[in-house]
């Protein structure tokens, strides 16, 4: 069937009414309406305005993210490829430059081949360098750290006073910093990924605390991650070693906290998948991959791909510098390789949640440690019932990120209590 998107593209598409914004298909109850709506209108590949006004290409399928993940020389990563900033379309206020600045930062997550390979290296050997022992060590002394501050009962919100802090603290704590910058940071990173109008500015300061901190390491040493990226020879200065750190910052801030916070949610309300995990018959790890199927937290890439020459992909035309959007969370729940069942899909991987291609997520394996070890204490220690009805739950107001903005239980301790890890 021919659409008006077979003979246009998204920038084009402006003059047209209607453009669903990005951040409706992250906000709504039921995580796959949006994205059911727009492949019913458009096929696999549909327009979108990642904000008012700036429209991209919202890429649905599991076979066509894989293709445009997989071919860094036909989609790039690097932002002065985007149309909107060569033709001088963005406004100086928009959210956007918070993750799509006009010039890359010097890290891998910015470039594409020799360059995304030189600035990728440091971070794959400093996370295969860094022991799970050492990992579960730091998740578990955060995780203590905070259960020991609530009350032996009481009511709490697992979102801001458990799953955004307990894998932020683990990670900064893993980079040596305190936790007063620690908290800085995780603010920032919040204004960035919800899009807010302080993203730029959140993300300047940001860049301040972690430039300021690799130059404290390259003065006095130490034996933390940063400490290794410091040394290790690929880095050419201090400023690519703190653009590279923000990467997985960002993300500890952001989408671990969506992981966590998502399976949570599971266990609690889902009371088929509790019982069978309290039984045994499941794995901590089995409801935490059945997040990344069924929700996805990083449920649209924050940074787009740009296409580098006209192309056709899902009969439309995509034009040279248009932006990209890979929707995991809509390829995940693709009917070619999702069956819908939950336990058809234990054991399972092959979701699009970590990405593939020459930018798959580099720390899949810490954050999975991170994420099974906090929430395991979690559920060990305390006793837990959410404290509103599930359909009641309200969703972050972020384009790419989708977690629940609260999830206030009531607990009370319970040591004895849990499961194994």
């Amino acid at each position: 069937m021919e659409t008006v998107a077979a003979r246009t593209s998204p920038v084009e598409l402006t003059g047209l009414t209607g453009l669903t914004p990005l951040s409706a298909t992250t906000g709504g109850a039921d995580s796959q309406e949006i994205y059911n709506v727009l492949r019913g209108r458009w096929g696999v590949v549909a327009p979108v305005d990642m904000e008012p006004g700036v429209p991209a290409w919202l890429v649905m399928g599991h076979a066509e993210i894989s293709e445009v993940m997989r071919n860094e020389a036909q989609f790039s990563r690097d932002p002065r490829n985007w149309r909107w900033h060569y033709d001088g379309l963005l406004s100086e206020r928009s959210a956007l430059l918070g993750i799509s600045p006009r010039e890359p930062r010097s890290s891998s997550y910015h470039h594409d081949g020799e360059k995304r390979r030189r600035l990728r290296e440091p971070l794959d050997d400093g996370l295969a360098a860094l022991s799970e022992r050492t990992v579960v060590a730091q998740v578990e002394e955060v995780s203590m750290r905070l259960i020991n501050s609530l009350g032996t009962s009481g009511e709490v919100d697992l979102v801001p006073e458990w799953a955004k802090k307990v894998g932020f603290l683990a990670v900064t704590s893993l980079f040596g910093f305190d936790d007063e910058v620690a908290e800085q940071m995780m603010a920032d990173s919040a204004r960035i990924m919800h899009h807010t109008v302080e993203a730029v500015e959140a993300r300047t300061r940001m860049g301040h605390s972690l430039m300021a901190h690799v130059e404290a390491r390259r003065a006095k040493g130490g034996n933390d991650l940063t400490a290794t990226f410091v040394r290790h020879p690929s880095f050419h200065d201090d400023g690519e070693v703190a653009d590279s750190m923000a990467v997985p910052l960002i993300a500890a801030s952001e989408f671990l906290t969506a992981w966590i916070a998502l399976t949570l949610r599971l266990l609690l309300t889902d009371k088929r998948f509790a019982a069978r995990w309290t039984g045994g018959r499941v794995a901590l790890d089995d409801a935490l991959d059945e997040v990344l199927w069924r929700e996805a937290p990083a449920a649209n890439t924050p940074l787009p791909r740009y296409a580098m020459g006209d192309l056709q992909l899902d009969g439309k035309l995509v034009r040279k510098g248009d932006a990209l959007v890979m929707a995991v969370a809509a390829a995940n729940q693709d009917p070619r390789v999702h069956t819908g069942d939950v336990w058809d899909e234990v054991g399972n991987r092959a979701h699009l949640a970590w990405g593939v291609g020459p930018h798959r997520c580099p720390a899949s394996r810490q954050a999975r440690i991170i994420a099974r070890v906090a929430i395991g204490r979690l559920l060990t220690e305390l006793d837990l019932e959410l404290a509103v009805e599930d359909h009641d739950v309200a969703w972050i107001p972020s384009p790419w990120v989708r977690h629940p903005q609260a999830l206030p239980v009531r607990y009370r301790r319970a040591r004895s209590a849990g499961t194994e890890m």
